[in-house]
């Protein structure tokens, strides 16, 4: 279920266009792989990617070839693979955030929490006014919330955790939304202003009233 889910996520959630322009030949050969991939000619759309890789030369060249090969490879469900192709990424061109936020993805996915928020936030930083980067932080700092609600009283430090969470999501509310969305925006907010932030009463050892 986690590998179906993280390809849905990575497919449904690219970041905004690469900021800086890589090269010509870089680029027709990266828009070559898309159109093998969509033709489902997987071995074409690797050799497409791999040689894109290998004329870039420039940061944001060797950024956007990497990063959009490590894409696909996450679809592919070669999540090992994938994940070195986005941190080569990120190091050789930081300034990409759709990497970044597949990045955030994966580490979520391996359990590696922390590194999944640094990710989301760096996506976050670099496209503030694209909403995907921070539903994902959001989403992720209201499971860290509940994971330490979860865990044996006392409670008092996972207040700081829910006032982040809501804090993602009212941000959320000054962005331009889809409908479904921001309906969706503003229950978590009145589900999170709820005692241990709108989780069943059994869940945090709580009696049902």
């Amino acid at each position: 279920m986690k590998r179906a889910c993280i390809v849905v996520l990575v497919g449904a959630c690219t970041g905004p266009q690469h900021p800086a322009e890589p090269r010509p030949d870089v680029r027709a050969e990266v828009r070559d792989a898309e159109n093998a991939e969509r033709a489902r000619r997987h071995d074409l759309a690797r050799a497409k990617y791999e040689h894109a890789i290998a004329v870039a030369r420039d940061p944001e060249s060797i950024g956007f070839a990497r990063g959009r090969f490590g894409e696909t490879l996450l679809t592919w469900g070669e999540y090992r693979e994938g994940t070195q192709q986005l941190e080569a990424s990120v190091a050789a061109y930081p300034n990409d955030p759709a990497p970044w936020h597949d990045l955030g993805l994966v580490r979520e996915k391996d359990g590696n929490l922390q590194g999944a928020v640094d990710a989301f936030e760096h996506a976050q930083k670099l496209a503030p006014t694209d909403w995907r980067p921070r539903t994902s932080l959001a989403e992720l700092r209201w499971n860290l919330a509940a994971r330490c609600f979860r865990d044996p009283p006392p409670h008092e430090r996972c207040a700081a955790l829910v006032e982040a969470t809501k804090a993602e999501y009212r941000a959320m509310l000054e962005l331009s939304l889809p409908d479904r969305l921001r309906a969706k925006v503003q229950w978590a907010i009145q589900q999170l202003d709820l005692p241990y932030a709108g989780l069943r009463p059994e869940v945090v050892g709580q009696p049902a009233s």
